[in-house]
């Protein structure tokens, strides 16, 4: 599993990722997943969670959540 990012600005999409066996998304995975996509900069989870009408930590556990599914990766730093 990749580390929590430290922003969410870090964050981008895997297009790499296999979606063979893959467990469904939560509808908190689905919201997360869309406004990260659409949201590229300045992102706060006090935002994500306002506009994707979630708690702060639904949106933490759908972040996690979608790391762990290889989704989501935290971009390299080079």
């Amino acid at each position: 599993m990749n580390s929590f990012p430290s922003s969410l600005d870090n964050l981008i999409i895997n297009t790499d990722s296999n979606p063979e066996g893959r467990r469904r998304l939560t509808r908190e995975e689905i919201l997360v997943f869309g406004w990260l996509a659409r949201n590229l900069k300045g992102r706060t989870y006090s935002d994500m969670a306002r506009e994707c009408k979630l708690t702060i930590e639904q949106c933490i556990k759908a972040v996690q959540g979608l790391l762990a599914l290889g989704l989501l990766r935290v971009r390299d730093r080079t």
